[in-house]
């Protein structure tokens, strides 16, 4: 109702709008809270991070992961990571793809590829051995996607890597949960954001900030804060929930 009250406040002659509402810090433990709800009610969570290049996504990605598997929340993560030349996720065991990692004793499994040696290593494979982890040996399996790109079509809008399309509609049945981030929501499936337990939003220019609004109908509020969000400040979109008004942090050590 608060969005339809501002609408017709200002299609109403001479009315004033609302002003938007400061938000208000949130701590780190807030937003896990947020994230990891899901799991408390025996359903994996399907979390993603949006925005634009160097304002944190990835850093925050490390941080969900760290504290899923610290807290015990997971059994395995596995990362597909071939965006960038050196890995974004050096915390893992790097393995160039899923034949490489057979026997392997590590609870966090990066696959790389190899560019030099023309090796490549589809999402797909990733998340295939993830949804056979998840079935067969009944263990909780984070699917961590390093940039969504990667599993999209030329147009960003159908899927290459169906299994973790099952990861974003079905996985979280079997407690299998999803993460990964994007740049440009125009190249995410709608069905990815309506899949989505939460989504860190990162700071966007106001194209892409009214674009994503329009297509979510997010907030006002929320989507009037997204350009003004500094480097590692981000807001949670949790599903079917009115926003709560607060903007989180995290950083790398030191900043």
């Amino acid at each position: 109702m608060p969005n339809v009250r501002r609408q017709m406040a200002a299609e109403a002659p001479g009315a004033e709008v609302p002003s938007v509402s400061a938000p208000t810090k949130g701590t780190p433990d807030e937003a896990l809270e947020l994230i990891f709800a899901p799991l408390k009610s025996g359903d994996g969570f399907r979390h993603y991070d949006l925005g634009a290049p160097g304002f944190g996504k990835t850093v925050a990605m490390r941080w969900v992961i760290a504290s899923a598997l610290e807290r015990q929340l997971v059994d395995v993560v596995l990362t597909h990571d071939i965006k960038l030349a050196e890995p974004e996720f050096p915390d893992g065991a790097l393995f160039v793809d899923v034949q490489a990692a057979a026997g392997a004793d590590a609870q966090h499994l990066v696959f790389r590829g190899d560019v030099r040696s023309d090796i490549e290593c589809p999402a797909e494979d990733v998340a295939l051995l993830g949804k056979r982890l998840a079935q067969q040996e009944n263990l909780t399996v984070l699917l961590n996607i390093g940039e969504f790109d990667n599993c999209l079509s030329d147009g960003g809008r159908g899927w290459t890597a169906p299994t973790v399309r099952w990861f974003s509609a079905q996985g979280r049945a079997l407690r299998a949960c999803l993460t990964g981030t994007a740049q440009q929501p125009k190249r995410v499936p709608d069905e990815v954001w309506d899949h989505a337990s939460t989504i860190a939003l990162h700071h966007l220019d106001e194209r892409s900030a009214n674009y994503l609004g329009n297509t979510m109908m997010l907030d006002p509020d929320l989507v009037a804060v997204l350009p003004k969000l500094a480097q590692f400040e981000f807001v949670v979109r949790q599903q079917g929930r009115e926003w709560n008004h607060r903007v989180y942090r995290v950083a790398p050590p030191g900043l």
